[in-house]
């Protein structure tokens, strides 16, 4: 038994193209669902459905910050779509300063054309100039199309006379991986190294096409033109359903781990969901596990202790942890040189089951790291400082968020660095709109000014 109060759920699910019927039953009633497309905002209207009807928890998507307002300096610099192959905004931004102006790339997900390319001169207007990856041209070795490629946080930075761009992309067998690009200009044409630089497909259900992988790589290039690449380990993507698993064989444990009813009802039905959710693609599979995600989260302090404990968990508690690496790119920038490095681990309460965005800075004659923290589509997300006196750390981190959501924009994350108009360093980062977080959902692009100090950084 999970609790006296807690029924277990039966769920039978029937797909027919992008929509689902569900049919859930627990405590002696049934209710049936459409899932429309399948998208991250179909299934937080279905968790809403569930919630009303089953006394499950509400997505986090529901909740209102309670900040009063945002600060003066959040200044929103694109807040629309600039063109009809961009369809999500401009998450993951990076931002790099060249001689006539700042060059924007973002993330695409699985739209046809990959990573737009926009040119400033001025931080104030923008024009889209150009697709990395149009559509058609993507490397062989990734995986593209609707519901099936996830083209993820390019970085852009010029190294000799070239400009090379990391960036994520799944490959054919679904795990994420890290390639590097190379262009004479920011705006192509680039060619690709032709195969990743960085995989790392572990696999918690054997037989399964499921596998974590590596993402949201970062350039750094130090003032003796060393280039380092920063990655991090997508272990976040490991754990919800193998958890959802262990509780479906044992729900015991479920009011161990859960301290309100409704977060114990969110964890009954993802382990119900589980099997289902285990035949579908990447991103669907997440949706699915989100309210056991959030429910995670919202009861952290008892999580790790509780399945290190319980003792047959070890690989879900080692995938609740979710490192950052870096390692030396050979000069060409074809090849990683040196001993990798472990540099930052999500440790603090705020950042709950992972880190990821890494992007360093050098100021003030130290090395600092921007990183964001949390669920990238809840209000929880946030951006978070580290500083170090080398590129591969030790890192130190600021002990609270730098930024986190407010009322007028949720989920601040994945931010980059570059001098402004009078040369002081500003900080690049995207936002949703309030009630609107999610995969494939608008993301804007913001910038704050920032000040450094040798003991820290703040927003001016």
């Amino acid at each position: 038994m999970t609790s006296p109060d807690t029924p277990p759920f039966v769920v039978d699910a029937t797909a027919s193209g992008e929509a689902t019927r569900f049919s859930v039953s627990a405590g002696g009633k049934t209710r049936d669902y459409l899932v429309r497309k399948g998208e991250q905002a179909d299934y937080t209207t279905f968790f809403g459905e569930l919630a009303e009807d089953f006394g499950m928890r509400l997505p986090h998507a529901a909740d209102i910050p309670q900040m009063d307002r945002h600060p003066a300096e959040w200044k929103p610099l694109i807040i629309h779509n600039l063109h009809p192959g961009t369809h999500a905004g401009y998450g993951d931004p990076a931002v790099l300063k060249v001689d006539d102006g700042w060059v924007l790339t973002a993330t695409s997900n699985d739209a046809a054309d990959a990573f737009p390319v926009l040119f400033s001169p001025d931080l104030q207007t923008w024009e889209h100039r150009a697709f990395v990856f149009p559509s058609g041209h993507a490397p062989g070795w990734t995986a593209t199309g609707h519901h099936v490629g996830d083209f993820w946080a390019p970085e852009m930075q010029k190294v000799g006379d070239e400009y090379w761009l990391a960036y994520t992309a799944r490959e054919k067998s679904n795990a994420l991986a890290i390639g590097l690009a190379r262009a004479p200009s920011p705006f192509g044409p680039w060619t690709d190294n032709g195969e990743p630089m960085i995989t790392g497909g572990k696999v918690l259900y054997p037989g399964s096409s499921a596998s974590g992988g590596v993402i949201d790589s970062h350039i750094f290039k130090d003032a003796d033109g060393t280039p380092y690449l920063f990655s991090k380990n997508d272990s976040n993507g490991l754990w919800p359903r193998p958890l959802a698993g262990l509780l479906r064989e044992h729900p015991q444990l479920i009011p161990e781990l859960y301290a309100r009813e409704e977060d114990r009802r969110s964890a009954a039905f993802a382990a119900a969901v589980q099997p289902w959710a285990n035949t579908r693609r990447p991103m669907e599979r997440f949706f699915l596990m989100q309210p056991l995600i959030e429910a995670t989260l919202d009861n952290w302090p008892l999580i790790k202790p509780a399945l290190t404990t319980f003792g047959q968990a070890e690989e879900i508690v080692e995938a609740l942890s979710t490192p950052i690496h870096a390692r030396r790119l050979s000069p060409d920038g074809r090849a990683l040189v040196g001993e990798e490095k472990k540099v930052l681990v999500n440790d603090l309460d705020w950042e709950g089951h992972l880190i990821e965005g890494p992007f360093v800075t050098f100021q003030e004659g130290r090395y600092w790291m921007f990183y964001a923290g949390n669920d990238f589509s809840t209000p929880a997300y946030g951006i978070g400082v580290a500083v170090a006196d080398h590129p591969l750390g030790p890192y130190t981190k600021q002990p609270e968020p730098l930024l986190k959501s407010t009322k007028e924009w949720w989920a601040p994350g994945h931010a980059s660095v570059a001098p402004g108009p009078d040369g002081q360093p500003q900080l690049f980062f995207h936002a949703f709109f309030p009630g609107q977080c999610g995969y494939n959902v608008f993301r804007a692009l913001l910038t704050v000014r920032l000040r450094f100090s040798h003991a820290g950084v703040d927003i001016v």
